[in-house]
């Protein structure tokens, strides 16, 4: 089976899929859009690993996200404090909390789980609007248009970590000598997926910004290209309004 599903994989007829904070809420019965099956499965492979039941592990994954939550939206505004101090207290078991006075409100389809514990981490005036669910859908109709695109490298083998390397893009895997060219391509690759998206939606030139953020994992005392890049690629396009 294990030869199988890596051949499978190699000629994409297998693709490989990740357990998503919308897949916890399944398994808690908070939000049940879609396969709880599936949701079930990972959690329980996933929470056997940590050692955790699927509740519990699923009631990890939902504070995670909340956690994720509230730093990305103290960093945005606490101007230059470094991120680093934000997380700490955050973290830290303080008997004081983050006090906003504006109000936060919150928009996408299973967003109302995470209200609760949002409101444990920051004081402030959280709201969830009529019509939350379909919120972003309707930005991006009239106002924004965002498209990301995530593109993993990883040298073909860890044997000979210098040379020969697997890029994996939606709908493609491709195989490069060297690491630069690897990314290079990979780049070019969620530009063009960001660039066709924003045709779609009626969007190009001036109207899109494309940005790209690389994170790379390698252990200690690796002295080779990154064991693995995770690339991402997002376009922001702005729509032109007429009143």
């Amino acid at each position: 089976m294990g030869y199988k599903k890596r051949v499978g994989t190699k000629k994409l007829l297998v693709q490989v899929i990740g357990f998503t904070p919308t897949d916890a809420l399944h398994v808690l019965g908070e939000y049940t859009a879609w396969n709880e099956e599936a949701s079930r499965t990972g959690a329980e492979r996933l929470g056997r690993l940590m050692r955790m039941t699927p509740i519990e592990f699923c009631t990890a994954v939902k504070k995670k996200v909340a956690r994720n939550m509230a730093l990305h939206l103290l960093s945005y505004i606490l101007t230059g404090v470094p991120c680093e101090s934000i997380e700490k207290i955050l973290d830290g078991d303080y008997p004081a909390k983050f006090k906003l006075q504006l109000p936060v409100v919150l928009l996408g389809g299973p967003v109302r789980a995470h209200r609760k514990e949002l409101e444990e981490l920051i004081d402030a005036d959280i709201l969830v609007p009529e019509h939350a669910e379909v919120g972003n859908a309707v930005g991006a109709l009239v106002g924004k248009g965002i498209k990301r695109a995530e593109i993993l490298i990883r040298p073909e083998s860890l044997m000979s970590p210098d040379r020969d390397f697997l890029v994996f893009a939606p709908g493609s895997r491709l195989k490069f000598e060297t690491y630069s060219k690897a990314l290079e391509k990979a780049t070019e690759i969620g530009k063009k997926l960001v660039e066709d998206y924003m045709k779609e939606c009626g969007l190009s030139g001036n109207q899109v910004e494309i940005s790209s953020e690389k994170k790379t994992v390698s252990p200690d005392g690796w002295n080779h290209p990154p064991m693995e890049t995770n690339l991402l690629v997002v376009g922001v396009g702005m729509r032109e309004l007429h009143v």
